[in-house]
């Protein structure tokens, strides 16, 4: 009699082998992300090394100075602009433009000197073109351009360091008739000239999410990734306290060794990715409470009074894989 017993799976071991499938799943792909973020923080930490090598390197050429931080604005020729300490450190390193950094610069955010009685633009060109014939000053031109260009100077490699300029990430407008106002001071974060007269460029971390919008002159970087500002605090070491438990006022923030305005710009910006630019301290906490900078900069090992890391140099920020300012997924210089 031939044997007619049917060979298969019943449904109760086809449902056991899926509930374990899944079960694996579950434990698996948490920790292959987390593997993903932390391969993404060690390669962070290591941009950071390389923008470290570059800023020893400017303050070898520049009387032990470190690039300033603070949030300024009045330029050569009166325009009041808040350029800041994300943008001066793409300043230091690359140059407005990428081309290199000019040693004449002042750094504002127009990159416009007086040379005699002519305005000059130390940043003729732009991220994306090759040059700019509207920013060759009025006193300018041809022989101007090429003194200018043999005196620029890279101070880190810019296929490594790139620079990225914030009105190619973010969908809104962040270059006419947008003023931020930092706790302590009030400044003009931009002005309401030409959307596309200043680069206002930053360097980008590693975690690239941004989409870079390519409007309206990049056209050639549009679709690429990018990643958020990396934000970038000097100390004062003219100062000695720090006080990261009183929400920073005019006279908090004028004694501490680190000052929260110095990019508070920037933090208010949001996320490239969002609809539109949030109200402060809807997503980025940095933005919202300057105290969660000030601690997360606080050096625990000392305990006798409070100390930030770093307090004779600089500290550098990248906004890490959720790219919010203040999360714990951020990523400092001093961290290990």
């Amino acid at each position: 009699m031939p044997n007619t017993t049917k060979k298969g799976f019943t449904i109760i071991e086809l449902l056991t082998v899926m509930s374990i499938i899944i079960i694996l799943l579950g434990v698996l792909v948490p920790a292959l992300n987390k593997t993903r973020r932390y391969a993404k923080t060690v390669v962070q930490r290591g941009q950071f090394h390389e923008i470290s090598k570059g800023l020893e390197l400017f303050r070898n050429d520049h009387s032990e100075n470190y690039p300033d931080s603070g949030a300024a604005g009045a330029t050569s020729i009166g325009t009041t602009v808040g350029y800041c300490g994300a943008m001066k450190l793409c300043e230091a390193l690359l140059g407005q433009d990428g081309m290199g950094f000019n040693p004449l610069s002042q750094f504002t955010a127009d990159g416009i000197i007086m040379v005699g009685a002519d305005v000059c633009d130390l940043y003729p060109f732009d991220l994306c073109t090759s040059t700019d014939p509207t920013h060759y000053g009025t006193g300018g031109d041809m022989p101007w351009l090429a003194t200018n260009l043999q005196s620029r100077i890279k101070y880190v490699d810019a296929e490594n360091i790139k620079a990225v300029r914030l009105q190619d990430l973010f969908t809104w407008d962040i270059t006419a008739n947008a003023n931020f106002y930092p706790p302590t001071v009030t400044f003009q974060a931009t002005t309401n000239i030409s959307p596309y007269a200043y680069p206002n460029a930053v360097i980008g971390d590693v975690f690239l999410r941004a989409d870079i919008k390519g409007a309206p002159r990049c056209q050639a970087r549009a679709g690429q990734k990018a990643g958020m500002p990396v934000l970038y605090y000097k100390a004062d070491t003219s100062k000695l306290n720090h006080d990261a438990i009183t929400v920073p006022n005019a006279a908090v923030s004028n004694t501490n060794i680190y000052n929260f305005d110095d990019n508070y710009a920037l933090t208010k910006l949001g996320c490239p990715w969002e609809a539109s630019a949030p109200p402060i301290g809807a997503s980025h906490p940095m933005a919202g409470d300057p105290t969660v900078f000030l601690k997360a900069i606080t050096n625990t090992q000392v305990t006798s009074t409070p100390r930030p890391h770093r307090e004779d140099s600089y500290i550098l920020v990248s906004a890490g894989f959720d790219g919010l300012y203040g999360t714990r997924d951020d990523v400092y210089n001093f961290s290990e």
